[in-house]
């Protein structure tokens, strides 16, 4: 898909000093409501997970994608909208992804470590749960951010109550990887999430693009910052209330 050079709006959460009824708390819900608004997305910068951390999330999945199809295929969920394991379709060659699903269950991370460590493997549950558990975190933010511009404020934890998955991508053998600009092709087509925010980190790699009014925009962020992505739930909040 061709593509815009424009840059998506930042917001730096990685402020201590960011708290609830504050000048820069309030600032700030605004230029993301906008944000999310205007763009669909943002570039969030949030440091709470080292670099050690992320380095090891990005390294442990590549060993999930090597292992054979039969155990990948035992990531699945009686749950709904393929929570699980997806890849092996035809019009989408080079996409595969895992998925922990019900994250805010205690023992999500384990369960999906036994598929393919049945002996389990604390070192990957302890790296997983650290760097999601932050991300939790920036997701309560954000969340409390948007429903205080839409003055519901008091229905926060409904909404943090909500379903919660961890998605492990990987696009197999894509020359997005080699920079081979004319050779690019789609990992996955278009498409709207149904959730309330994704979040998605990229492993040095800018392969995302957000569509503006008919026009593709490359997603190009920080090695260490987010896209965050507002979905169709949350479009549904603001046409409701706006």
């Amino acid at each position: 898909m061709a593509s815009t050079k424009v840059k998506i709006p930042t917001i730096d959460f990685s402020n201590p000093e960011l708290k609830p009824n504050t000048p820069l708390w309030e600032s700030t819900k605004i230029q993301l409501f906008e944000a999310l608004q205007e763009y669909g997305c943002i570039e969030a910068i949030y440091g709470e997970n080292p670099n050690e951390t992320r380095e090891g999330i990005f390294d442990i999945e590549k060993k999930l994608f090597e292992f054979p199809l039969e155990t990948k295929m035992k990531n699945h969920s009686e749950i709904p909208l393929h929570i699980g394991y997806i890849g092996q379709i035809p019009h989408l060659p080079s996409y595969e992804s895992l998925c922990i699903p019900n994250f805010l269950n205690p023992q999500s991370v384990e369960n999906f470590a036994n598929i393919f460590w049945p002996h389990g493997n604390p070192e990957f549950c302890n790296l997983v749960k650290s760097y999601a558990n932050s991300l939790l975190k920036l997701d309560e933010m954000m969340k409390r951010m948007i429903l205080e511009n839409l003055g519901l404020e008091t229905h926060i934890n409904e909404l943090l109550d909500n379903f919660v998955l961890f998605r492990f991508t990987h696009y197999k053998g894509s020359s997005i990887i080699n920079k081979d600009e004319n050779n690019k092709y789609d990992g996955l087509g278009a498409h709207t999430d149904n959730n309330f925010l994704t979040f998605v980190a990229q492993n040095q790699v800018n392969g995302l693009q957000i569509n503006k009014n008919g026009e593709w925009i490359d997603a190009s962020i920080s090695p260490n910052s987010f896209v965050v992505l507002s979905g169709d739930s949350f479009k549904v909040s603001v046409t409701h209330f706006f």
